[in-house]
C-alpha cells in the first residue's frame, strides 16, 4: 500500500475508532481498580503503569488469578496438544493413496505435526503471554495478541488498540499503538518520516508508531505510520485465516466492537465487597486505638496512670477510670459476616476453593475434561469462547509461522485443517485412544482373540495406537521390511544349525587321494 491520494492514515483511523472504545475503556477501569490495577493504563500514558490505588481486599485479585491459571491448565495442558488436524476422510485416503503409504503412516505423520506446533508454543514464550491474554479478558473483556513471523508474541490492552468488527462480530480493521524513540529508526526511515536522530545524552522524545490491519475481501493488509507518514517497507498481506493479529472480545456481542469481560458480570458484589473490607478496616483502626476516661473529681493525675507500671498500686476508685469503648460489636459482626459470605460466593463462582487437577508429573485426561466441563458451567462458555475466538486463529498462524520458516512443509489444501479438542470436547488424540482399545477388546469378547489376530492388521493397529497416544514411532515400531529380514536371517540360521551336524561330520572324514 503505497503512500499517495488513496493513503488513508493510520493515526487518523485510531483517533476515529478510539472514540467508541470509550465504554470498553471505563468498565475495564473500574475492573481492575477492584482485581489487578496494573492490566489498566491509561492511553498515552508513558510509564510502565498507570498510578492506581490498591485495592481494600484482595479477593478480586485471587479470583482473576484462579480462573486465569485454570484456564490456561485446561486449554494448553501439559504434554498434550489441545488441538487435532482432522483433514477428512476423503482427503486422507487420497493423500495415502497417492503416496502409497497406509492410513495409520498418514496419522502418524499429522501427529508430528501437532507435536512440532506444540513444541513451538512452548518454546516461543507463548504460554507466559497466553496468560497475561486471559487476564486481560477476565478483566476487561478485549486483548490482542501479536504472533510476528519472528520472535515472541505481543498483547496489546485495550488502551492500546481500537476494532471494527461486523454483524457477526468478526474482526475488519485493527489499529495497534507503540511507543518507540527516534534512534530506534534507521537513517532511511528517519528521513522518509521526517524525523531527526536526537543528539547524544539528549532525552528521547517518545513516539507514537500505528500500525493499521484491514481486511480486504480475502486477505489482511496492514501498514505502519509514524509522524503521519507510512514507514518504507512495512506494508504487507496476510491470508484471511492466518492474520498475526488476533483480537478478542469476551463476549462477542453483535452490536458492539468490544466485550466486558467476566469480571464484569460480578462487579455489584466486588464493589460490595470493597466498601464493606473498607468499613471493617476503618473500624478496626478505630476500636484498636485505646483511650480512657478519668473522672475529672478523682484525686489521681493522669501522669500517675500513665507512668504506673504493670502490677503497680494507685490509691483510686476502681470507678474513677474507665475505657473508652465503641460499643459496635455487633455492628462488626453483621458487616464481617456480610462480607464473608460475598467473599465465598465470588470464590465459588471463580473456582478459587476448587482444585481439580492436582500436583504431580501425571495428570489424568478426566482431571482435565472435568476441569473444562466446571469452566464452562460457572464461566458461562467463557472458556469454550476462547477455545474457538483465541486458541484455533492461533493455531493456524503458528502453522503459517512454522511453514514460513521452514520447519513445516507445504500440505495439500484441506489436510491441516485443526479442530480444537479442548473444552467440552473429546480430548484429541486420548479420546480416539479409547476409543481404539474398547473396539480391540468388544472385539475379542464378541470374536474371540484367535479369530482378531487373524484379521486384524497388527502393523495397522500399533500405528494407529501410536499416533493416538501421541507418541513418535519412528525407532519404536519396526517395519514390515526389518520383519521380514529378521525372518529370513532367522530361517537362515536355523537352516545353519540342523546343517551342523552334517557339516562338521563331513569336515572330520579323510580326505581321498587322487
Amino acid at each position: 500500500m503505497a503512500e499517495g491520494t488513496d493513503y488513508v492514515s493510520a493515526k487518523s483511523r485510531y483517533e476515529t475508532l478510539k472514540s467508541r472504545r470509550t465504554a470498553a475503556t471505563t468498565r475495564a477501569k473500574a475492573c481492575a481498580d477492584l482485581s489487578l490495577p496494573k492490566l489498566y493504563r491509561e492511553d498515552g500514558d508513558r510509564n510502565a503503569r498507570s498510578a492506581a490505588r490498591t485495592p481494600m481486599q484482595s479477593t478480586g485479585a485471587k479470583c482473576v488469578n484462579a480462573l486465569t491459571g485454570r484456564t490456561l491448565s485446561a486449554m494448553f495442558p501439559p504434554n498434550a496438544a489441545p488441538f487435532r488436524l482432522s483433514p477428512d476422510a476423503d482427503t486422507v485416503s487420497k493423500l495415502a493413496e497417492d503416496a502409497g503409504v497406509e492410513r495409520g503412516e498418514v496419522e502418524t505423520a499429522l501427529a508430528e505435526v501437532e507435536r512440532t506446533i506444540v513444541n513451538e508454543f512452548e518454546t516461543a514464550q507463548m504460554r507466559p503471554a497466553c496468560h497475561l491474554s486471559f487476564q486481560h479478558g477476565i478483566v476487561a473483556g478485549n486483548f490482542l495478541f501479536y504472533v510476528p513471523d519472528e520472535g515472541p508474541p505481543k498483547v496489546y490492552p485495550v488502551t492500546r488498540f481500537v476494532c471494527e468488527r461486523d454483524g457477526l462480530g468478526q474482526p475488519l480493521e485493527m489499529v495497534t499503538v507503540d511507543t518507540i524513540t527516534a534512534d530506534a529508526l534507521d537513517d532511511a526511515t528517519r528521513t522518509a518520516v521526517q524525523l531527526e536522530r536526537p543528539e547524544p545524552g539528549a532525552d528521547r522524545d517518545p513516539i507514537d508508531l500505528h500500525t493499521r490491519i484491514v481486511l480486504v475481501e480475502d486477505k489482511w493488509e496492514c501498514y505502519q505510520e509514524v509522524n503521519g507518514h507510512m514507514v518504507p517497507g512495512s506494508d504487507g498481506s496476510y491470508p484471511k485465516d492466518e492474520c498475526p493479529w488476533i483480537a478478542v472480545a469476551v463476549p462477542v456481542s453483535d452490536s458492539e466492537d468490544y466485550g466486558a469481560g467476566v469480571f464484569f458480570d460480578y462487579l455489584g458484589d466486588f464493589t460490595t465487597l470493597e466498601a464493606l473490607r473498607k468499613a471493617i478496616r476503618k473500624g478496626a483502626a478505630a476500636a484498636a486505638k485505646i483511650l480512657y476516661a478519668l473522672d475529672p473529681g478523682s484525686p489521681v493525675r493522669e501522669r500517675q496512670i500513665t507512668e504506673a507500671e504493670s502490677g503497680a498500686i494507685v490509691r483510686m476508685k476502681a470507678t474513677d477510670l474507665s475505657t473508652v469503648s465503641l460499643d459496635k460489636l455487633n455492628d462488626f459482626r453483621f458487616v464481617t459476616e456480610s462480607a464473608d459470605r460475598i467473599q465465598r460466593d465470588l470464590e465459588q463462582v471463580f473456582g478459587v476453593r476448587t482444585s481439580i487437577q492436582r500436583n504431580g508429573e501425571r495428570v489424568t485426561a478426566e482431571e482435565i475434561r472435568y476441569l473444562a466441563m466446571a469452566l464452562d458451567e460457572t464461566m458461562g462458555g467463557f472458556y469454550s469462547l476462547l477455545a474457538e475466538a483465541f486458541l484455533l486463529p492461533l493455531v493456524k498462524r503458528l502453522i503459517a509461522r512454522l511453514q514460513k520458516q521452514g520447519r513445516l512443509p507445504e500440505f495439500p489444501p484441506g489436510v491441516l485443517k485443526p479442530r480444537i479438542t479442548v473444552g467440552t470436547a473429546a480430548l484429541g488424540r486420548g479420546h480416539d485412544l479409547q476409543q481404539l482399545v474398547g473396539f480391540v477388546e468388544a472385539a475379542k469378547a464378541a470374536v474371540g482373540p484367535e479369530e482378531v489376530a487373524r484379521r486384524l492388521n497388527g502393523a495397522e493397529l500399533l500405528a494407529r495406537f501410536a499416533a493416538a497416544a501421541d507418541v513418535s514411532p519412528k525407532g519404536l515400531i519396526r517395519s514390515d521390511e526389518e520383519l521380514a529380514e529378521e525372518q529370513d536371517n532367522t530361517a537362515l540360521n536355523e537352516g545353519l544349525i540342523r546343517a551342523a551336524p552334517q557339516l562338521a561330520q563331513a569336515a572330520m572324514q579323510p580326505q581321498g587321494t587322487p
